[in-house]
């Protein structure tokens, strides 16, 4: 079954501000409370091209490469292979847009999912983008309070 979530959030803090945090990609688990742990898997740390893995809080690891990087307006990161979660891939979008100034930055987040499971993964769908929804909600409140505490 493949799924779409969108999320919106208005931070109070400049794209440049967004985009720091968000660049730091290997760095994740520094700021976001759904992730235990994170670190590059390879040499680069940022740019197309770039990995992660990242520890999952309760439980569940990803593997990400991103795949197209636009400073201070668009990120994306494809999550490449999960361990003990219902989703087998996605890719997740960053949409950074400001009001011409420092004051606030609008960040659109979409993520495109495949999950696991067959039959069994179509059923749960509906619990899988609640809480995926309410995870990727917490998470652009954790962005922004990072975000928020750099400017």
């Amino acid at each position: 079954m493949m799924g779409t979530i969108s999320v919106r959030r208005e931070i109070p803090a400049s794209a440049s501000a967004v985009w720091d945090v968000l660049a730091d990609f290997p760095n994740i688990a520094d700021w976001n409370g759904g992730v235990k742990t994170s670190y590059a898997t390879g040499e680069q740390t940022e740019g197309v091209g770039a990995t992660r893995h990242c520890d999952l809080a309760p439980t569940g690891g990803l593997e990400e490469t991103i795949r197209e990087w636009q400073p201070e307006e668009k990120l994306v990161v494809s999550i490449d292979s999960t361990a003990r979660l219902p989703i087998r891939t996605g890719l997740a979008t960053f949409e950074l847009s400001d009001d011409g100034g420092a004051s606030s930055t609008r960040v659109a987040l979409t993520y495109d999912y495949e999950s696991k499971w067959g039959v069994i993964g179509t059923l749960m769908g509906g619990m899988v983008q609640k809480q995926l929804t309410k995870g990727f909600e917490g998470f652009l409140s954790d962005l922004s309070a990072a975000a928020t505490a750099n400017s």
